[in-house]
């Protein structure tokens, strides 16, 4: 039996502009917005799926010379992705600002649990339609 045809999309990346409203979108005076911007600038800047995003432990973070975030992907294959300047100095804040172990999640939610999938789609939903305003 053939398989069903379908058309695929092309898929659309962010402008630098676009990349930038949307970073600069959360309200980083409430621990919750510097949560979000950190987030936002590890999520562009790595390119992790949502699962990944979730699973980050501060134990996964290397913020010391040749700084790098890994984790393991599909099929459980392990990935060390770089980052950049901006990314370690929002991360090194945001570490310090949350403590905790190295086993608790990275980006927890208002429970201290790790994000859910529902949650991430939301917050970056949320955090776009205000880039759109500015």
């Amino acid at each position: 039996m053939p398989s069903k045809r379908f058309e695929r999309h092309a898929i659309a990346f962010l402008s630098h502009a676009e990349i930038e409203a949307l970073v600069a979108a959360p309200d980083t005076a409430t621990r919750i917005g510097h949560r979000d911007r950190t987030l936002l600038l590890v999520a562009v800047q790595t390119g992790l799926r949502v699962f990944e995003l979730s699973a980050l432990r501060p134990r996964d973070v290397v913020l010391g010379r040749g700084a790098h975030v890994r984790c393991l992907g599909n099929g459980r294959k392990a990935r060390c992705t770089p980052l950049r300047d901006d990314a370690i100095t929002a991360l090194r804040a945001w570490m310090d600002e949350r403590g905790g172990q190295p086993e608790d999640p990275l980006l927890p939610n208002r429970l201290d649990r790790p994000l859910s999938r529902d949650s991430l789609e939301h917050l970056v939903c949320k955090y776009v339609a205000i880039a759109r305003r500015h």
